[in-house]
């Protein structure tokens, strides 16, 4: 799971840069915990796919995707109605963060389907 690890680290490790450089942590914060929450969860699930039955991925992929639409949906309704956030950092934090982990994850899967040297 060192794909978990690497993924995290680059996301607190921007966010830290970019919070220190523009301000607004906790907007930033914010934007960056769903998709991060979202990319490690489904990684996770596609390991453990992969290892039982390769095949499996993209029926793990379509499941995943829908229970993202459903959890995106309801954490930004639930964040910008309860905390008191400014909404453009954390609308541009999420944007930024889903696109780039949605990258990273196609990466990610790209290398898994790739031949393996033996």
């Amino acid at each position: 799971m060192k794909q978990v690890v690497w993924i995290t680290a680059g996301c607190i490790g921007s966010w830290a840069v970019v919070s220190l450089a523009v301000g607004h942590p906790w907007p930033l914060l914010a934007g960056m915990l769903a998709p991060l929450a979202a990319a490690i969860a489904t990684w996770i699930a596609i390991d453990r796919a992969h290892h039982r039955d390769p095949a499996h991925v993209t029926a793990v992929l379509m499941r995943a995707f829908g229970a993202k639409m459903l959890f995106f949906g309801v954490y930004v309704v639930a964040v910008t109605r309860t905390w008191a956030l400014e909404a453009a950092p954390f609308f541009a934090a999420f944007a930024v963060y889903f696109l780039g982990l949605q990258v990273v994850m196609a990466l990610l899967l790209r290398s898994l389907a790739a031949p393996q040297a033996s």
